[in-house]
């Protein structure tokens, strides 16, 4: 029977035990075994209770509105932490616009499974609403506005313990000493004809402990090539990598979104040369 016809059929004493089930479960941070559907409903039922302090929101960055919008970041991602008595905190990495920053937010819903953030940062001129919108109990889709809706950013989220265990601090430190295989699932560059940049294959990135890397690339339109690299860790399952890439064709900037999904795989985004592809897919680390 779905969840939600186990809710109206339940009797009115069974439902707050059933609530607290779903509480335990999303502040345990453990892997929904529900139909995505109604892991996303059951995420906003817990967070009706428990609010969401004590966590952290990953937001990668996919889309900003209007394009190369100046005074906000434009790629990368962005870790807003919720603390308790409504206050949180952020920072990002990942191209120019990043900062570091705190405020007060209350929180509403909108839906089913969509929650909405109204923040105020602290000294009271910055304003945003966000609204997360729940695919599965610990991820989903997010829309941001500022300055009255004249900016909007957007892209894809997470959401982690602030204070992760050890067993759920999935992202490295460092790359340094890895080989990283990504697959490509998705690339996407309006500005250029087809043909003409990888939309499938392989690239292996080998990182060595002097900040530079290597490329191999696997499959129709991926070549070699070499980068120099930083990389930092933004909160249990999210870092950003900034490089720039260097073949016999182009140098580019570009900046890597790793979200872990287990202490050696995830996804990851890409965006490079500040936007002309963004590439996404899967990836899989060894040791060198």
């Amino acid at each position: 029977m779905p969840i939600h016809t186990m809710l109206f059929s339940m009797p009115r004493r069974a439902l707050p035990a059933f609530l607290s089930l779903g509480l335990l479960l999303l502040g345990s941070a453990l892997p929904a075994t529900s139909a995505q559907a109604e892991e996303a409903m059951s995420a906003h039922e817990t967070l009706s209770r428990a609010g969401l302090s004590g966590m952290d929101l990953n937001l990668q960055i996919e889309k900003v509105l209007p394009a190369g919008a100046s005074g906000v970041p434009n790629q990368g991602a962005i870790v807003k932490r919720y603390l308790p008595r409504g206050q949180w905190t952020s920072q990002g990495a990942g191209g120019s616009g990043h900062r570091v920053a705190s405020g007060s937010y209350q929180l509403s819903h909108r839906g089913h499974n969509t929650v909405e953030d109204r923040s105020v940062e602290t000294g009271g001129q910055l304003q945003s609403t966000t609204r997360y919108t729940f695919e599965s109990a610990q991820s989903g889709t997010w829309v941001q506005t500022l300055s009255n809706g004249n900016q909007v950013l957007s892209g894809h989220f997470t959401a982690t313990p602030s204070q992760p265990s050890a067993a759920q601090l999935l992202a490295p430190a460092s790359n340094a000493g890895l080989h990283v295989a990504l697959i490509i699932k998705s690339a996407v560059a309006p500005q250029l004809p087809p043909g003409v940049y990888p939309t499938a294959g392989l690239v292996l990135q080998t990182y060595a402990q002097d900040g530079t890397l290597t490329l191999q690339g696997f499959g129709p339109g991926n070549i070699n090539s070499k980068a120099t690299f930083s990389y930092k860790r933004l909160s249990a399952n999210t870092a950003v990598e900034e490089a720039i890439q260097t073949s016999d064709f182009f140098s580019w900037p570009y900046t890597m979104v790793y979200t872990f999904k287990t202490p050696n795989s995830g996804t990851w985004y890409q965006s490079l040369n500040n936007g002309l592809i963004q590439f996404s897919g899967t990836f899989d680390t060894f040791p060198r």
